[in-house]
């Protein structure tokens, strides 16, 4: 787990949270984290958990463990570390060199909420030839994500953020969409008390019209002169 609540709010609420609703509706990617994934069945010790990792090519659905001889030998194409200096050699070491070696996760991603040992907070790798080479940032200073389409950046309160490619603005968390909704929902029920308005507007208006030809027409009906008996 995060080793404080900064850590288990990015890993939870801004990382897995995020991506199990960018692919809710496909039943072929699994989003998950902080579980363990076993890697060589019988060998116990042949084991990782990621903060936060995606399968692409198997079934949505709640696991305890993830066995990859059970799901058709398919492996994370993306995990992401929420690291701190307590963390770094493992980050760095033991995790790294299962991602990339054993299990060959295509792309690694390492956050460092607290900027303790990177200064920039985000660095991303991608498995070229064997190895991990430095994903390089965009010209907006975001590192792109092949395995999932879009751009992780920081935001300028330090929350790690997932972009589409070529927006400016993020994927929201759940709390971001359910606030966008009731928005939505208040905008709305704005428009339809405007619009009762303005019918209820445009109604009087129209009584307040047809009672004014009716006082006219009645006006010029009472002033014709009468006409003489012969």
């Amino acid at each position: 787990m995060g080793e404080t609540d900064q850590h288990r709010d990015e890993m939870q609420k801004y990382a897995i949270e995020v991506l199990e609703d960018r692919y809710e509706d496909d039943p072929r990617i699994y989003v998950t984290g902080n579980n363990f994934v076993y890697y060589t069945e019988g060998v116990l010790e042949d084991v990782v958990s990621p903060d936060c990792y995606v399968v692409k090519g198997v079934a949505k659905h709640a696991r305890d463990i993830y066995k990859v001889w059970e799901e058709g030998g398919r492996v994370p194409g993306f995990a992401l570390e929420v690291t701190s200096r307590k963390t770094r050699r493992e980050d760095l070491g033991d995790k790294m060199t299962k991602y990339r070696d054993e299990l060959g996760v295509r792309e690694y991603f390492l956050f460092d909420p607290r900027g303790e040992w990177i200064p920039e907070k985000l660095r991303g790798f991608a498995l070229r030839e064997g190895l991990y080479d430095p994903v390089l940032p965009t010209a907006k200073g975001r590192l792109p994500s092949r395995e999932l389409g879009l751009e992780l950046g920081v935001d300028r309160e330090g929350h790690l953020r997932f972009y589409p490619r070529g927006s400016d603005e993020p994927l929201p968390t759940q709390k971001e969409r359910a606030g966008q909704e009731r928005e939505r929902a208040r905008q709305e029920h704005e428009r339809a008390r405007q619009e009762h308005e303005r019918a209820e507007t445009a109604e009087a208006e129209n009584r307040r019209l047809q009672a004014e030809l009716e006082r006219l027409r009645r006006g010029r009906s009472g002033g014709r002169p009468k006409k003489r008996k012969k």
